[in-house]
Parts: structure tokens; sequence; C-alpha cells
């Protein structure tokens, strides 16, 4: 069962806490250019959150290595590897290990929310998968819809992203996963199909602008 989202996730920077505060159970959208700070900005909460006793799940989607790496070696600076989980996927694997990585991510943050434990997650990032999306299903012979993007790229991310909220256990306790999607744009565009969509789908989103 779901509940209300009541209680506040602090990010650890002060600028989103004051300005736009964030709740456990909520979907959460992080977009901007590339090479601005939305994954640093993601490590910060994480970091900020395991302190709080939170279960944190990193999802590298079709990364390069030596960025999963870097996010392991953060992991181990501030020695909260106990209490995250990396589930990564790089450029170099298969499509279908790429399309699959936030789903294995999000069953691991279900298996932590079922044991109580409230849960982060963040998917970095999702304008990444859509492409690995779209080439999937080019391969199989589907028909691309607009921009090039299979017909069903929302329906797609959206059932994946409801999986997050507050929930209320069997137990009568609540946990909650809280998802941090994050959506890279071109030049601070923020009209493309993908970017879209996923803002239609989440509750809000932090923009990274260039200046």
């Amino acid at each position: 069962y779901r509940e209300r989202v009541t209680k506040p996730l602090e990010t650890g920077v002060s600028m989103v806490d004051f300005l736009i505060p964030l709740g456990k159970g909520q979907r959460e959208l992080i977009i901007g250019d590339r090479n601005i700070g939305k994954t640093t900005f993601v490590l910060q909460a994480m970091l900020s959150q395991v302190r709080k006793g939170t279960i944190c799940v990193y999802a590298a989607i079709g990364k390069k290595r030596h960025s999963i790496k870097a996010a392991e070696e953060f992991f181990k600076k501030y020695n909260i590897t106990d209490k995250s989980v990396i589930v990564g996927s790089s450029s170099s694997d298969p499509i279908a290990y790429v399309f699959i990585t936030p789903y294995v991510a999000m069953t691991v943050a279900e298996y932590f929310r079922d044991r109580g434990n409230d849960v982060l997650l963040i998917l970095d990032d999702m304008t990444e998968h859509a492409k690995y999306y779209r080439e999937m299903s080019l391969l199989s012979k589907k028909f691309p819809g607009r921009e090039a993007y299979p017909g069903d790229i929302f329906y797609t991310h959206a059932r994946l992203l409801e999986r997050g909220g507050n929930f209320r256990l069997s137990d009568n306790t609540t946990a909650s996963i809280t998802c941090l999607a994050i959506a890279e744009t071109i030049e601070g565009d923020i009209s493309g199909y993908v970017q879209t969509n996923l803002m239609s789908i989440t509750d809000g989103h932090l923009y990274f602008d260039q200046d």
C-alpha cells in the first residue's frame, strides 16, 4: 500500500535542501548537460543519506568503465560501501545488459524496502537507457516512432519509475524508495522527446544550467 510522502530527504547540498526540498518516496529528475555536476550531486546525496541510515543503490546505465570505477572509489573513500550497492553496465556490454540495468537496480531497492529500509535509488542516466532501448527495438525490427524512439518508451520508463514511492509494509511500518533519475540535455535544450517524457513522469526536476 502506498502512503503519503511525509519524511524529508536531505541531499547535503544546502541550496537544494532549502529551495527545493525533496521527500522520501519522491521521484525527482536531475537534468542538465554532460559534465555539469549531476553525478557529483547524486553522489553527495548518497553520502548524506547513508550517514542517516538509508540504503543507497547506484545504477550506472551504459557508462564508461572508469566512471563506474570512480563511483566505487568514492564509496570506498568515504567508507560507505556497506550501505551502498552499485548495479553497473558499461557501454561495451551487450545492449540487453544495459537495458535491464535500471530494472535490476529497482529490484535490489525493493528487496531492501521490503526489509524495512528506506532506499535512495540513482538512475544514471535514463537518456542513455532510452538510446539503448531504441537500438534494441530497431534491431528487433520494431517500427520506430517519434524521433526514432519506440512507441512504448514513455510506458517503459513510467512503469519503472512508478515502482518508487512511500509504502506501508505488512507490519504497519513504512519504507520508501526515492528515485533520482538523471537525464542529459544538449546545450541546455530540455525540449527533447525523452527529456520531456521523463519530466512528465517524475514529481519535479532539478535543472543544472551551464551558467
